[in-house]
């Protein structure tokens, strides 16, 4: 019988776009394979495992991993962001960049029918935080989307525990993942960070904490996680960013644009994370204009940068309806992702159009931003 060659199957991106092959690559520095797969969606990475040895070997590195997600953050186009929100036991995502650029073409999501129900706690890295309640302890774990990993779950308390404020941040010197909870049961509240990884807890002082649900979501830029609050004597209130460093587990301030501190001339200032950057967004006190400012440098006063300011949106109207939606994400070409408690939708700020896009699911509670990575939760 003639020999037959097997035949080496094409590798395609989720674009069309075809990639060499294994043996073809066989030929490169092994540094500049390195270079070239750091560009690779994460989607296709998962199947290039399968391709060879050498290939699962790199992209299982957690080094590679960090380096894919460094170069995927600074993508302008978003390409690798994600929504993600609960709906019942499902949990859905849909791409951030197919929502700016095609609002009316009916976006179809990825889902994911969990065993249980789970609430979305916080999103970090690629990673989500899940909670749930099993043999009346309320448990934690994180889990990668992507790659399907989860860590060890984590046990916080005795039911009816509760939430309140929360972040989930990354410590970069001790490699872990720490969720910082305002937790409440029958006897007391008590505010605790719970490191991934090592099974423990810190129980946490400071007066200043954010209490009012609204801004109970920490945001995590740069090693910290920061809200919104509001501190001063009952006649001289003043806004500023509360920071907590996950390295250290200790507090900060960090001072909002002049414009921002005063309570008196602004409405609900909201923090937001988008291209790697804190901003703030608020109404001023007349509702006269919506204003967006970004802070190009962590913790550099004079780097905050205007990004848009508007006539106010029409949604926006009263004071009590405008911290009912949060900004999600803002594209460089001004387009602004915001979300109600259960939809999205889009603001032009060029030319003042708003739109809801359309969705094929309808979207739940516990909504998120996720950035698609490699990175293992089993730290």
């Amino acid at each position: 019988m003639p020999e037959t060659t097997a035949k080496i199957p094409k590798l395609v991106s989720p674009t069309g776009d075809e990639y060499p092959s294994c043996h073809s690559l066989a030929v490169l520095p092994y540094d500049l394979i390195w270079e070239i797969l750091l560009r690779v969606p994460v989607r296709s990475l998962i199947l290039f495992k399968c391709v060879c040895k050498s290939w699962k070997t790199l992209i299982s590195d957690p080094q590679f991993a960090k380096d894919h997600l460094c170069i995927s953050t600074a993508d302008p186009n978003m390409t690798h962001q994600r929504i993600v929100a609960r709906h019942h036991r499902d949990i859905l995502s849909f791409s951030v960049q197919s929502l700016l650029q095609n609002p009316s073409n009916p976006a179809k999501p990825h889902s994911w029918r969990m065993s249980h129900k789970y609430c979305i706690v916080g999103s970090c890295n690629g990673l989500l935080c899940l909670s749930r309640f099993k043999h009346g302890y309320c448990r934690l774990r994180l889990w990668n989307p992507c790659t399907g990993l989860k860590s060890k779950r984590l046990s916080i308390g005795f039911y009816p525990v509760d939430i309140t404020f929360h972040g989930l941040g990354y410590d970069h010197v001790n490699h872990r993942y720490k969720l910082l909870a305002g937790v409440v049961d029958y006897f007391e509240t008590q505010t605790k960070i719970y490191s991934f990884g090592s099974d423990s807890s810190t129980l946490i002082q400071n007066q200043n904490l954010p209490r009012e649900p609204i801004r109970m979501q920490g945001k995590f830029v740069s090693g910290t996680l920061n809200w919104i609050i509001e501190k001063g004597t009952s006649d001289d209130h003043q806004w500023v960013i509360l920071s907590l460093d996950m390295v250290t587990e200790t507090f900060g301030e960090v001072f909002l644009p002049k414009c921002v501190e005063d309570s008196e001339k602004i409405c609900h200032p909201i923090l937001g994370v988008s291209r790697d950057c804190l901003f703030v967004c608020f109404l001023d006190s007349k509702k006269a204009h919506w204003s967006v400012l970004m802070m190009k440098e962590y913790g550099v006063r004079d780097s905050w940068t205007k990004l848009l300011m508007t006539p106010h949106i029409s949604i926006f109207r009263t004071q009590y309806l405008y911290p009912l939606f949060e900004t999600l994400r803002i594209s460089e070409n001004g387009v602004v992702l915001l979300r109600t408690r259960t939809n999205l939708l889009l603001y032009n700020s060029n030319d003042g159009w708003l739109v809801y896009p359309r969705i094929r699911r309808k979207l739940g509670f516990d909504m998120h931003i996720y950035h698609e990575s490699l990175v293992s939760p089993k730290s």
